[in-house]
């Protein structure tokens, strides 16, 4: 089991981690605003599932390998940045969408959904800076005198899964509602949507490769 007197500091350490802005928050607003409510709560969903894959990595004991091994990280690293320099091409160049009420092809309209999730999954998955913080962070909140570290790493990892996307969810949506209310029925604010969110993936690129 977990000790419950570490349980309540990590509990709050973990909203505040979360709240306080970040790539991934960026990443999920800009998604919420360029696609609607609920591609921005897919876009949190992703960054769960992404922080998932590390927690089960913290688990495995794999981070390690990339704290001991510079080459892993700096491989990772490089991957993430050449993803989101890929995200941004895409967003340059991609068609406007058409006005909100004017699609009505289910197909279509999952898309976005589906695109969505998977960007911000594979971006915080190739964050090798996620990695290294749930390998200082959570172990400061186990206790080895009731054994089953893994088992204690593993609760204290689902805790903040569901903590990031209890807070990020809500984000994602209010950040379509926001989109959708101040969308214009031209093909122009798509456009304009589309160009801002391209700058803040070479943004967020320039970030992760010189940090």
């Amino acid at each position: 089991m977990i000790d419950w007197n570490l349980f309540w500091p990590f509990m709050l350490a973990a909203v505040v981690l979360v709240i306080m802005p970040g790539p991934d928050m960026i990443l999920i607003i800009t998604l919420g605003t360029r696609h609607g409510k609920a591609a921005g709560v897919a876009a949190a969903a992703g960054v769960a599932a992404g922080l998932a894959v590390h927690i089960l990595i913290t688990v495995l004991g794999l981070s390690a390998l990339v704290h001991k091994f510079p080459a892993v990280y700096q491989g990772l690293k490089w991957l993430g940045v050449i993803y989101l320099v890929y995200l941004a091409i895409s967003s340059f160049r991609a068609d406007p969408e058409p006005p909100t009420g004017e699609v009505s092809d289910t197909k279509v309209l999952r898309k976005p959904v589906l695109a969505s999730f998977r960007s911000a999954a594979i971006t915080n998955i190739l964050n090798p800076k996620v990695i290294l913080f749930n390998l200082a962070f959570l172990p400061q909140f186990t206790n080895p005198g009731l054994g089953h570290v893994p088992q204690q790493l593993a609760i204290l990892g689902l805790v903040l899964v569901i903590v990031d996307f209890a807070i990020d969810g809500p984000i994602g949506y209010l950040s379509g509602m926001f989109g959708s209310r101040i969308a214009e029925t031209s093909n122009n604010y798509s456009r304009r949507i589309n160009n801002v969110a391209g700058t803040i993936f070479l943004c967020l690129a320039g970030w992760l490769a010189t940090t």
